[in-house]
């Protein structure tokens, strides 16, 4: 698979940008991106990165203020074949430290807002540049890092690779009830979450829909982005619908017509005060940072105790009340992975099962999935837990202690 333009080494996702040849790919308040200005700006980009010396192979720790400086960035350096490493904008200090001594990027990419008062979500940042002593190269062929919450005392880098992710852009594509082409979707996850970025930002280059990011995360300015945008969906967070569904001062969004939920499982009082509100039911999709998306309700149809049926193309199996996932692979690149964890066939790195730690059921009736809780000994719990390796398809809020006593997570 070669870019658009030619020339430049295979890249996973270079049909993204190539697939549609005009029209808005991401919008923020009055500001639409399209895939020509899009096309052109990766490609400055790609000059910019190439002059500091990142080519393929490179690694790339990208991390920094939300924005389309960000996600340009992202996109350019795919095309260069770098291996990107997604690091939340909240990670700080110690930890970090840690991730990076870890994992030894070669480059650090950072953003920097300014000018905008509070905002959450900037058109352009200053793009930093900085090359990390003692860095190393890729020594594996993953296109993209991403770290899990850390609830075993520190994050663990996941690898995906770039046929991975494509085939969980396929399952996506399968799923009944979720976005298409034209779709205007409203995104209110950080993408250096996994349900974010896939299930959100490369799904929707993916179907051809529009991706809509607010400039505040505040409810107010959620609600005025939707009105604004045309918004037909709303991706978020537990939290986001829970403000959204129990707020003051309704709003009607007469245009909307989707609400998809990652993080904690949805309550009934938020799920029906949210349905009462906006005359629509939350969905919700069940995944990890590991396997991606494992199961998903877009409509909302089942109801909050179920996550939907197994999406196509993944296959599972319940030992015990333990759910675990088929993998090509280990998804970890630590050279000691965490022990149980994942069970290869054969050798460490053969096909095998992920061993999620969460507890479920089938629903007898319509084979729904229904996530029951977690199987956490004290011995998989650490002093440093930062959240939950296994949330509704997303939201890992980094640097947020959880009790054991946490209601169960859907997604990583």
């Amino acid at each position: 698979m070669r870019h658009a333009s030619g020339g430049e080494s295979d890249w996973w996702g270079a049909e993204l940008l190539a697939r549609h040849p005009s029209g808005a790919v991401w919008a923020e308040g009055d500001h639409a991106v399209t895939y020509g200005l899009l096309r052109t700006q990766t490609s400055r980009l790609r000059d910019l990165f190439t002059a500091h010396g990142i080519r393929s192979g490179t690694t790339v720790a990208l991390q920094g203020t939300p924005s389309f400086s960000q996600l340009r960035s992202a996109l350019a350096l795919w095309a260069l074949g770098a291996q990107v490493m997604m690091i939340g904008q909240e990670i700080r200090g110690i930890e970090l430290a840690r991730l990076l001594d870890s994992r030894r990027p070669q480059f650090h990419v950072a953003f920097s807002g300014s000018g905008h008062g509070r905002r959450t979500f900037h058109d352009e940042c200053e793009i930093l540049v900085r090359r990390m002593r003692r860095g190393l190269p890729a020594a594996t062929a993953h296109c993209l890092v991403h770290f899990t919450s850390g609830s075993t005392g520190f994050a663990k880098a996941v690898g995906r690779t770039g046929s991975s992710l494509l085939a969980e852009l396929d399952s996506f594509r399968r799923v009944p009830g979720m976005p298409g082409a034209g779709a205007r979707v409203l995104v209110l996850g950080p993408v250096t979450h996994s349900f974010s970025l896939v299930g959100g930002l490369l799904h929707n280059m993916h179907v051809g829909a529009v991706t809509v990011f607010a400039p505040r995360s505040a409810r107010p300015a959620v609600l005025r982005t939707a009105l604004r945008s045309g918004a037909d969906t709303i991706l978020g967070t537990t939290a986001h619908f829970t403000e959204l569904a129990l707020g003051d001062r309704p709003v009607r969004v007469p245009g909307l017509r989707r609400a998809v939920s990652g993080g904690e499982r949805l309550t009934d009082r938020v799920y029906a005060g949210f349905a009462d509100r906006y005359g629509v039911r939350i969905g919700q999709a069940y995944g990890t940072t590991e396997s991606g998306v494992v199961a998903a309700d877009p409509t909302g149809w089942y109801g909050p105790g179920s996550v939907g049926p197994v999406v196509p193309g993944r296959q599972v199996r319940l030992i015990g009340e333990e759910l675990q996932v088929r993998l090509d692979h280990t998804p970890y690149l630590s050279e000691e992975p965490p022990p149980a964890r994942f069970v290869a066939d054969g050798a460490p790195d053969s096909p095998g099962w992920l061993c999620t730690r969460d507890r479920a059921a089938f629903d007898p009736a319509g084979g729904a999935l229904r996530i029951l809780g977690r199987i956490d000994p004290a011995a998989d719990r650490g002093d440093r837990v930062r959240g939950l390796d296994h949330l509704l398809l997303a939201d890992r809020t980094a640097g947020r202690a959880l009790t054991r006593s946490a209601r169960p997570r859907l997604w990583a």
